[in-house]
């Protein structure tokens, strides 16, 4: 049975619908990726699945169970959020941080307990932030803010990750260096991923599915191999590109094709 099902979302901000009649599934331990021009919905789509967006219409099922009447400490027990990176950070150490991800496990009254330390030096490891757990956050890279964001939503202990563009303000190393956890994650810890994405190379390297949207619809979805095509992405993302085979990985890369006038 599929950990995720979605079925004819619809979603908006009040001025009208961003995504229209979206439906898919997800299967446990999937790593999907959504894809698509800027303003095709893709962060609104993450939102939508958590009811952080406040005009939303259709069905979201997660484990089978319709979420609709669902409170915010069920949710946050079933899926774990990472937004964009945002500043300003807040004035606390790393360890704070990724604390606040064990909220749903603890008492109204209850500190941390012996399970939320054994869960912070757990995730830690995975995220491979040990050395800075005592750091402040203001004082940390972006590539080490987001390891950080990703370490306190382990923490939630959930079977859901969702992520909203992972690799943005990031440079290439940090970009590959977080895809390198999350992969990571899904193998050691048989996490289901579904992030948003604005890079089509570092989503076509590590998911096992890709959707793509248009214009807030589903305009396809498959195997990085099925659906990175010239003509899917000239068609989604109005880009010229040339295809070529990963040396590494043997799935398609892009690269894109000079305009006229442009050296190549």
């Amino acid at each position: 049975m599929p950990i995720l099902e979605v079925k004819d979302l619809s979603a908006g901000y009040g001025n009208g619908l961003v995504i229209r009649d979206v439906s898919f599934s997800v299967e446990p331990g999937e790593f999907v990726t959504v894809l698509g021009r800027n303003g095709s919905g893709k962060s609104t789509l993450i939102k939508a699945l958590q009811k952080l967006v406040r005009d939303v219409r259709g069905e979201v099922r997660i484990e089978g169970t319709n979420i609709a009447g669902w409170g915010r400490r069920r949710m946050a027990r079933a899926i774990a959020y990472v937004p964009q990176i945002y500043d300003p950070v807040f004035d606390f150490r790393v360890a704070e941080i990724i604390l606040m991800g064990r909220y749903v496990h603890q008492g109204r009254l209850g500190g941390p307990a012996a399970a939320d330390s054994e869960a912070l030096e757990e995730v830690l490891r995975l995220t491979q932030t040990s050395h800075l757990k005592d750091k402040m956050m203001a004082h940390l890279s972006g590539g080490e803010r987001q390891r950080v964001f990703i370490a306190r939503a382990l923490a939630q202990d959930t079977p859901l990750l969702f992520l909203d563009e992972p690799s943005s303000h990031l440079d290439i190393s940090y970009q590959v260096e977080i895809y390198e956890i999350l992969r990571r994650l899904g193998r050691e810890k048989g996490k289901t991923i579904l992030a948003a994405e604005h890079n089509i190379n570092l989503a076509a390297l590590y998911s096992q599915r890709l959707i793509f949207l248009k214009d807030g619809r589903i305009s396809g979805q498959g195997r990085p191999s099925e659906l990175i095509t010239k003509d899917n992405i000239k068609r989604i993302f109005d880009a010229d590109v040339d295809i070529r085979e990963n040396l590494r990985s043997g799935l398609p890369e892009i690269s894109l094709v000079a305009g006229p006038g442009k050296e190549a």
